[in-house]
């Protein structure tokens, strides 16, 4: 699918490459690895033939800059590459494979290629990876009727549509693997046996100089001009730096964790140790620890970063605390080391003695990364930390949310160029992770690190808040948000499980009646579960149409069921079964797992730093999506209880994203709907369906209300049409109808486009900056997205913000 970096380099293609061929180096264990490339320019073929794939269409540009990355992405890598100008990547292939065969080697060739299938042989096989099919010459039988050495007489026959080599007008896939079972050969076919039919015969000998060219083109020339090396081919245990480099350069940070290499992390010695030409030390005494109190206050800004069993804030404890004051400066106090032969350790009560004056002192400045986390762990220890001033976590998002990733050790690589230690390295290829299991002298250097990057980081990030005038933003509304939905998250929120544990077992109950109600409609008994069994009653057994066919059979999910409920009864009680199901292992089971046993209270993470338009979501668990118009959702909502001496406060601002709209775009006739409190979405209601209020019916104000929010999410009429389930013409009609009554909207919107054009980016009412590097983009579909993000990132940003 679409993918840009955030500088806007499209980078789909070459993800979806590097993907594929780390997981064939991972399941296929190659000896030898080498990646072959079409050089520019024209083959021998096109000297045979001069309209050889002339009817293709010119490569996407987009894909086509992706071509040279995946030239570099081989050589990161460290796999052998072949090109050469001439020739084509296939008749390198067959060049390497023969040889490799004549050496008695096991070869497999990846390619989706048809014509690739000729070479297959003892020796040689085929993989199709997109198929995932193995091809040896029995595969090639069945799919195409002939032994491998007969492929090429086989497509001479058939014909090449895709390189636009010609084949023998009036036989088809099915005739020509028929008459070489029958014949044997192209060349007995050649000599117009008898058993041939006069049209086929008069079309052979019509085209036989033809007949001649297309084998020429479609038999690979496995005698290309290329050295190749088997020690060059040969598979490294492990890849070169480079690799890491580029997939930091294009972003690729779910693939960093797979490529890194382990460094080799020399246990420090104790006190102060130079690591890379960093004073990086351990606190293993009280006179230490003092010393190290007086470096901070005498900086009066340093950076935390604590290091614990783990991420649950609930179930976590402290192992140790590291602090940097000064670039390439940093120490580590270790608390709770329990690996084998550990080193005496300071007492955690004492520590946090001893550093707590500083920590709950405003006038000492404190950095960190996440430092909700941070705050919440040190919470439990008995501290509150108070002038949080920098949280690099939240400065990166600020600084562009839309961003891969704001993780620590991928902001310093991006950034500073520092190839930082990854958690997963310190455990030398155990399972089971715990900071507490880690020597100390292994775990210093790396918490060091986290605190003095950190640190570095703040310096950069400070200047660009300031350059692009996000400083109040990050200053005045994130980061004193951080504290608060910190306390937010360690209170928690209170579950009535005795009533939850009642709405289980009344979702149970519902789930066997629906399931004996399907049984009933279809007259046997099935798995509801399964897609097969669901398959074979709803389009064998009922004979409902058929919508969409996937690899494994008919689809059976939400869409077709809902396509198929007006036929036939089954498919509205499936619907049912899957809302229901879903409410009670999404939020029932999973409230009753999570919320305590003994306080019964729920704490769920508040995330700062994840949606892009600057809103929070919730997650572990997710307390966002609990539906609200469904009996069984309001059920679920029940059992979130205030608690004896309290209540709940619930507070709302009346159509805030139409608000932001009316005051963004200035339109005067929004605007005044606002101002003079009318019903925004009866108002709208009235227009669209040309009618005065008091005759607008609850339908049409529900489908207002679906074009005022569709406009606001840059919604075109054929989402209007699908969310309604009305033609295309008449959801356009309603929207020609709103801009008319809004055109200051329209205006707005169409301006908004233009700008983020020029600009790159939109821009929130506090400021806030979403980066739209897709915005002019010739690919049509993600042009489209960054169109209807730009339109609705300043008004839901705004929201957000408010």
């Amino acid at each position: 699918p679409p993918l840009c970096t955030s500088k806007g380099e499209p980078i789909n293609a070459i993800l979806g490459f590097a993907r594929m061929l780390l997981k064939l180096l991972r399941e296929q264990k190659p000896d030898f690895v080498g990646v072959c490339f079409d050089a520019p320019g024209k083959t021998f073929r096109h000297e045979i033939f001069t309209d050889y794939k002339a009817t293709r269409k010119e490569t996407d540009l987009e894909l086509k800059s992706q071509f040279p990355l995946s030239r570099e992405l081989v050589d990161a890598m460290g796999l052998e590459k072949f090109e050469l100008p001439g020739y084509e990547a296939d008749d390198l292939i067959a060049t390497a494979a023969l040889r490799a065969a004549a050496q008695n080697m096991e070869v497999i060739i990846v390619s989706g290629d048809k014509d690739i299938l000729q070479l297959v042989s003892p020796q040689i096989k085929v993989f199709n990876e997109s198929k995932k099919i193995l091809f040896d010459a029995e595969e090639v039988i069945r799919k195409w009727g002939v032994r491998p050495e007969k492929i090429v007489e086989l497509f001479t026959l058939i014909g090449d549509s895709a390189d636009n080599v010609p084949g023998v007008p009036g036989i088809g896939e099915k005739t020509a693997s028929k008459l070489l079972q029958q014949y044997g050969s192209l060349d007995k076919i050649l000599t117009l046996p008898d058993g041939l039919s006069e049209k086929i015969k008069i079309s052979i000998d019509r085209n036989r100089g033809q007949i001649a060219q297309s084998k020429d083109l479609i038999t690979l020339n496995s005698a290309a001009p290329i050295q190749v090396d088997w020690e060059r081919c040969k598979v490294a245990l492990a890849f070169p730096p480079e690799l890491e480099v580029f997939c930091q350069r294009l972003e690729f940070y779910s693939l960093l964790a797979e490529v890194a290499q382990p460094k080799d992390i020399a246990k420090s010695s104790l006190g102060t140790v130079a690591l890379e030409n960093k004073a990086y030390e351990t606190i293993l005494s009280f006179a230490d620890l003092d010393r190290l109190i007086q470096k901070l206050r005498a900086a009066g800004r340093f950076a935390v970063d604590v290091e614990t069993t783990g991420l649950n804030i609930q179930k976590s404890h402290l192992v140790g605390i590291s602090f940097s004051w000064a670039k390439d400066n940093a120490a580590y106090v270790p608390l709770g080391h329990r690996a084998l032969g550990a080193l005496p350790q300071l007492d955690v009560d004492s520590v946090i003695k001893k550093i707590k004056p500083i920590l709950e002192d405003f006038n000492y400045a404190v950095v960190g990364h996440n430092l909700k986390f941070d705050y919440s762990i040190l919470a439990q220890a008995g501290v509150r930390m108070r002038n949080m001033a920098f949280d690099t976590l939240i400065a990166s998002y600020c600084l562009d949310p839309s961003k891969n990733s704001h993780k620590l050790k991928d902001l310093a690589a991006e950034i500073l160029g520092a190839r930082m230690t990854r958690f997963n390295e310190l455990f030398s290829g155990k399972n089971e992770h715990n900071m507490e299991d880690v020597e100390i002298e292994r775990a210093a250097p790396y918490a060091c690190a986290d605190a003095d990057f950190t640190l570095q980081l703040a310096d950069h990030f400070g200047d660009l808040l300031h350059s692009r005038e996000i400083e109040k933003l990050f200053t005045d509304l994130e980061m004193p948000l951080v504290p608060i939905l910190a306390e937010m998250e360690m209170a928690g929120i209170l579950v009535d499980r005795p009533y939850l544990n009642q709405v289980n077992q009344e979702f149970t109950a519902q789930l066997q009646s629906i399931e004996k109600k399907a049984h009933a409609l279809s007259g046997q008994e099935f798995n509801l579960n399964s897609p097969k069994q669901l398959a074979f009653i709803l389009f064998e057994k009922l004979k409902l149409p058929a919508r969409k066919k996937t690899k494994t059979g008919f689809s059976t999910n939400e869409e077709v069921l809902r396509s198929l409920a007006d036929a036939h009864e089954l498919p509205r009680v499936l619907i049912s079964h899957r809302e229901i199901s879903k409410l009670k292992s999404t939020y029932v089971e999973n409230l009753l797992a999570v919320a305590g046993e003994k306080d019964a209270r729920v704490h769920t993470s508040l995330n700062q730093a994840v949606a892009a338009t600057g809103r929070l979501s919730s997650t572990d668990p997710n307390l966002q999506n609990i539906p609200i118009r469904t009996e069984q959702g309001r059920m679920i909502r029940k059992a979130f209880v205030s608690g004896p001496g309290n209540v709940f406060l619930s507070a709302d601002y009346s159509q805030i994203d139409l608000r932001a709209l009316a005051h963004l775009s200035g339109d005067p006739a929004l605007s005044r709907a606002f101002l003079n409190g009318e019903d925004i979405h009866l108002s709208t209601a009235a227009e669209v369906n040309h009618v005065t209020p008091s005759l607008v019916t609850q339908e049409m104000r529900r489908r207002a209300k679906a074009v005022n929010f569709g406009i606001v999410y840059g919604q075109q009429a054929y989402g209007l049409a699908q969310s309604l389930g009305i033609g295309m013409a008449e959801a356009q009609e309603m929207i020609d109808t709103y801009f008319l009554k809004y055109s200051g909207v329209r205006d707005w919107m169409e301006q908004t486009v233009l700008d983020a054009k020029k600009n790159g980016y939109v821009k929130t009412l506090m400021g806030r900056i979403r980066y739209l590097p897709e915005i002019n983009a010739k690919n049509n579909a993600l042009r489209s997205f960054a169109e209807r993000t730009a339109i609705n990132t300043p008004v839901q940003g705004t929201s957000a913000d408010i």
